[in-house]
């Protein structure tokens, strides 16, 4: 018992702080230069795939058409996933040189629409974004700039969370991205980063390979790892910046996370060959800040299951166990807080890390 509830709680530390802390010295002792330099504006495409995004679609568009780059080298790429609102409808309407719109009659899912919508792409660059993700004027051209290095097949910008409902989901939601972050910058100072944001995030065209379609899987995620695969680094520009709203409340900031955990576990297979010593730094950092954060309901289930058995033996696991009490009780108030009065207060990091827990638990239940 002794060992199993030191290594469940080793191994959270690790996966939360130790592996987050070591990657943040070490990429300010060794951190990889990356030179930004001048580019000659290559043809770019931006690809947004949209389901029933009527609501945001129109300034999705005019955002577009607002982003600072020559004209001539840049064209948007609409795909409608079967939508059954008036995506449709806007899509239709459009007549302008620069935006190409696609009406896809069925709904098969956005790795669907990807694959049909990037082979049309022209340029040697593509720009995945989302319907409701509005750009900063100068990120294209910041993200293109790095494409000068051979090396480097892909590089993902940093995505702002505007919590406009200050719902308690939506806070927690924002200091759990910017936690996330400063390692995705530190794992590009190093290497490359093994997981980018759909929402903000170019590619070569030529490293895309078609995505799997039989199972759901988190696209991004997944392009990501086709390029890590064949040896290629993804690099984080943090002032490459995109901006979306967040969840309007807890259940739907839930919701989605259970989806993307979902997603995420589809994803196993694929991750598995990257584990191999030969990936150096890319297996050390799938195995440290993916394969471990996806196991921490189940160390922590191991470290409370542990913890309860060993109370006989006295010394510091009465006080162990109680910090762990205060841990749920924490979470338990913050779900009272937001459930009677819209806010959790102090609370949100227990409540927001209990809620991410629960949804990879429930993820796991819905892989397919």
């Amino acid at each position: 018992m002794q060992i199993l509830f030191w290594t469940c709680l080793g191994l959270i530390l690790y996966t939360y702080l130790i592996y987050p802390f070591l990657v943040n010295l070490l990429a300010a002792l060794f951190q990889r230069k990356i030179p930004v330099v001048g580019i000659d504006f290559p043809p770019v495409s931006m690809v947004i795939p949209a389901y029933n995004e009527e609501e945001v679609l129109e300034e999705k568009i005019n955002n577009c058409l607002s982003i600072e780059y020559p004209e001539e080298r840049i064209k948007f790429l609409f795909g409608s996933d079967g939508s059954s609102d008036g995506t449709n409808q806007i899509l239709q309407s459009l007549d302008h040189p620069r935006i190409r719109t696609f009406l896809f009659s069925d709904r098969e899912g956005k790795s669907s629409v990807l694959n049909k919508l990037i082979p049309e792409v022209e340029g040697s660059i593509v720009i995945l974004s989302d319907a409701n993700s509005m750009y900063h004027p100068e990120s294209i051209k910041r993200l293109v700039s790095y494409f000068a290095d051979p090396s480097i097949g892909g590089v993902c910008g940093r995505l702002d969370l505007v919590n406009i409902s200050g719902n308690p989901g939506g806070k927690g939601e924002g200091l759990y991205w910017q936690f996330e972050n400063s390692i995705k910058k530190a794992e590009s100072s190093l290497h490359s980063v093994i997981s980018s944001n759909g929402a903000i995030f170019a590619i070569r065209k030529d490293l895309f390979d078609p995505l799997p379609t039989k199972y759901i899987f988190n696209d991004d995620f997944m392009i990501t790892l086709q390029i890590l695969r064949k040896h290629k680094r993804v690099v984080y520009d943090p002032l490459a910046v995109a901006t979306e709203s967040t969840a309007p409340n807890m259940e739907g900031e839930f919701t989605r996370k259970i989806r993307i955990s979902s997603l995420n576990f589809n994803a196993i297979s694929s991750i598995l060959p990257l584990l191999h010593p030969r990936y150096g730094f890319t297996a050390l950092s799938l195995f440290s800040h993916k394969i471990l954060r996806w196991m921490v309901p189940v160390f922590g289930l191991g470290m409370l299951v542990s913890n309860i058995l060993l109370l006989n033996q006295g010394g510091i696991y009465p006080l162990l166990l109680a910090g762990q009490g205060l841990v749920y009780i924490g979470a338990g108030l913050g779900y009272l807080g937001d459930r009677f009065f819209g806010r959790s207060g102090p609370f949100i990091p227990f409540y927001y890390l209990a809620m991410i827990n629960l949804a990879l638990v429930l993820g796991n239940g819905f892989v397919r």
